[in-house]
């Protein structure tokens, strides 16, 4: 708690540490409701209450030593893997070590007991205690309304400070706060206020990564394009181009919301850490060292990356590079990019690199399309967000899958300008923000669930530097930074940029983590296992990656424990030695 008070701005801190006693005896208060059943012990209440009150306190001290270790609060997957065996193994103690804890704990659990009993017996009074249980869960409610004007008027390193202890609901009300004070909310990027604004979440200075090549380079992001999109039938420009390029079959977005993916894609990091990395002001390492090595940073989003904050974030470094905003239909949005896209190109000189970023958002809900790309049917109409929720699934797909036939199309017609205009052939980095579902597990969209539909997407990279080829071996959007710096030359090792990995070295035995971002529900995904988990998830749900049940799941998670377990403890660093696996021609 102190440690995320202390990333937070100067201002509030004084409230949030008030805000954290308030919390605390919120958490008190549960404690009492808990024992309330055991009334009808009568004179054997006091040494029931007093139990179960130590009981609780120690769960909440384990809890804590948890989320310091994991990042996460006691949930199903840290109870499944403190199941297993070798849970003990991975922390390192001696079983001899561990008896001495648990008898340590006896102790420190009794005397709790004794004191409790004592403190009932000494303080006991025939006034009831409601009026004081009213008091404090008004005292709570107005605890978390004030925590959301902090973080109204101060950002989400707030948040990330309100929500350390457990069974605290994160409140937003930016909405309703900017329409009763008429400005926005803030971004939490003040200098001087923040201790760590402006400087890199890396663990390495921008200054100090060299480039040996410096070819122009295109990130490609259609949004809510899910991997099965990505065929020759439904986008065949750009398979015919990943021909000459490494498809990764199995590449996860770490969010199947917009925001936290692309602070994954550009951080380098696991999207859990986002409101703790953003809301301390903390930015990205890509842009500056681009910037270092004289490239020229263009930024264009279709899919507006200005309501999400991404562009007082994410893109607070490059913001003199960024457009975005477009209006219009999602048709004409992309079309306008494309023009820009065209400006810049013929304005950068042939001798100045280009880092060009360019995000569609041809294929988002409701997946508009002109009359040229009606190619697969029947398909909906796309007229009424309501009546998709009528609309058969398979003419769902086939209208998104129309839209994604269109972006492919411009995609093709950006690329054939570029090599045209620019002359010597860019790095070309194709993917996707996230996925989308219809109606597999009974939604339609994303940003409601880690399945397979909403994470998987397509990935290819061409680059003269990379021979052709398939990779079936896991990637995630974690690596695409650390990727693309080893591509254009650079031998820092990966583990200093972030959580990721360079996709050019897979490890067959990693786990990539995702989330839905906007609610606590993950996903542990491997090679050939999935956990979910979550204070929303009951226990666990152990599938394969494709979210399919597996006979053997009992035993393939206890096998894998050790690997989930040190998955969560390291926070995700990249492997320093991964086992190689070549894209195969």
């Amino acid at each position: 708690m102190l440690r995320a008070i202390e990333r937070a701005p100067a201002d509030p801190r004084v409230a949030l540490a008030v805000g954290a006693l308030v919390q605390a005896l919120f958490l008190g208060l549960v404690a009492f409701a808990v024992t309330l059943p055991f009334l009808v012990l009568r004179r054997g209440y006091v040494w029931a209450a007093s139990l179960v009150t130590a009981l609780l306190l120690a769960f909440l001290v384990l809890d804590s030593f948890i989320h310091a270790s994991l990042g996460f609060h006691v949930n199903g997957l840290v109870l499944a893997v403190a199941m297993q065996a070798s849970a003990i193994g991975e922390t390192g103690l001696r079983r001899e070590e561990v008896m001495e804890i648990a008898a340590l704990g006896a102790v420190v659990l009794g005397l709790d007991v004794w004191a409790g009993t004592w403190v009932l017996r000494r303080f006991a009074t025939p006034r009831g205690p409601w009026r004081w249980v009213l008091v404090l869960l008004l005292l709570w409610g107005g605890e978390r309304v004030a925590t959301a004007y902090l973080l109204f008027s101060a950002g989400e390193s707030v948040q990330a400070a309100a929500t350390i202890l457990p069974l605290q609901p994160p409140v937003r009300m930016n909405r309703l706060l900017a329409t009763l004070t008429g400005r926005p909310a803030s971004a939490g990027l003040r200098f001087g206020a923040t201790p760590h604004a402006g400087t890199s979440a890396a663990k390495v200075a921008p200054s100090e990564i060299h480039f040996s090549r410096r070819p122009d380079v295109v990130v490609l992001l259609a949004e809510s394009l899910r991997a099965d999109f990505f065929t020759p039938e439904i986008m065949p420009l750009m398979s015919r181009r990943a021909e000459g390029g490494t498809a990764f079959l199995r590449h996860y977005s770490a969010a199947s919301s917009t925001d936290y993916s692309l602070f994954s894609l550009f951080y380098s990091l696991d999207a859990q850490r986002r409101d703790a990395v953003m809301g301390a002001g903390q930015t990205p390492l890509l842009f500056p060292v681009l910037r270092e090595n004289g490239y020229r940073v263009a930024l264009l989003a279709a899919s507006s990356v200005d309501w999400m904050g991404l562009k007082d974030t994410v893109f607070r470094d490059v913001r003199d590079g960024l457009i975005t905003n477009y209006e219009g239909k999602h048709r004409v949005k992309d079309a306008a990019m494309l023009e820009d896209a065209r400006r810049i190109l013929r304005e950068t000189p042939l001798d100045q690199p280009l880092f060009l970023f360019v995000f569609f958002v041809g294929t988002h809900f409701n997946y508009d399309y002109p009359p040229r790309a009606a190619v697969f049917s029947p398909a909906w109409d796309g007229k009424g967000s309501l009546s998709a929720t009528r609309i058969p699934a398979e003419e769902l797909r086939a209208r998104a899958q129309n839209a994604a036939y269109e972006v492919d199309l411009k995609i093709d017609e950006l690329l054939s300008e570029m090599e045209t205009i620019r002359v010597n052939p860019p790095l070309i980095i194709f993917s996707s923000d996230h996925g989308e579902e219809f109606r597999e597990h009974g939604r339609v969209g994303h940003g409601s669930d880690v399945s397979s539909s909403q994470l998987h997407v397509p990935m290819v990279i061409i680059d003269g530097q990379l021979p052709p080829g398939r990779v079936d071996t896991l990637t995630g959007h974690i690596d695409v930074v650390p990727t693309l710096f080893s591509l254009l030359g650079d031998r820092h090792d990966p583990v200093l940029f972030g959580d990721g990995a360079s996709m050019l070295t897979p490890d067959p035995t990693r786990y990539l983590l995702a989330t839905v971002g906007w609610e606590p529900r993950y996903a542990l995904i491997g090679q050939s296992l999935k956990v979910v988990f979550g204070p929303a998830q009951p226990g666990t749900l152990i599938t394969d990656p494709d979210d399919r049940p597996l006979l053997d799941a009992s035993s393939r998670f206890a096998d894998e424990v050790p690997r989930l377990l040190r998955r969560l403890r390291d926070s995700g660093s990249a492997p320093t030695s991964p086992s190689p696996s070549p894209a195969s021609p």
